[in-house]
């Protein structure tokens, strides 16, 4: 009795979430509303990559040049900076650091006009840092960094996909 309870119990707890519309973050590998995009991003380093990664999960066409294609993506100001937080009040040495992603953006239809007004996406997160664990606190930096440029990425797509 108690095992068909909890079979139950689980199953109706499944269908409920799904059927609200939830799903796990980094899931939302759903189509986009274009099949195929040129990106207009010279100097981008950081998140050109990860864009390029994301469209082409999406079956998104990525094309050399801007003509015959459904959106123009114009990306410029990408910056990533560290600044120091907060320092150890006893030593002076620094326990914790902010770090920026910032890049701007337009979206632009085949023919160059603009689908709206040029967009920002601006990040800050916080990284606590112990000059004990230097090696492994650089490599959770690069994590966090990863992770900024991924929901930068992802909010792109939205925006993409939210201009029609």
């Amino acid at each position: 009795m108690m095992k068909l309870f909890k079979t139950s119990f689980f199953l109706i707890l499944i269908l409920s979430l799904t059927g609200c519309g939830y799903h796990l973050r980094g899931s939302g590998t759903g189509k986009l509303n274009v099949s195929s995009i040129y990106l207009d991003a010279q100097n981008i380093p950081l998140i050109k990559r990860e864009l390029s990664d994301q469209l082409a999960i999406r079956d998104v066409t990525i094309s050399p040049s801007n003509e015959n294609v459904d959106r123009i993506l114009k990306l410029y100001n990408e910056n990533y900076t560290r600044r120091v937080l907060s320092v150890d009040e006893n030593t002076g040495k620094v326990t914790e650091y902010e770090l920026e992603y910032h890049i701007s953006l337009e979206i632009l239809t085949s023919d160059g006009s603009s689908l709206a007004e040029p967009q920002e996406i601006f990040l800050i997160r916080a990284v606590t840092f112990d000059p004990n664990a230097a090696l492994s606190k650089f490599d959770e930096e690069i994590l966090v960094r990863d992770d900024m440029i991924r929901s930068a990425a992802n909010s792109i797509l939205l925006r993409i996909q939210v201009l029609k």
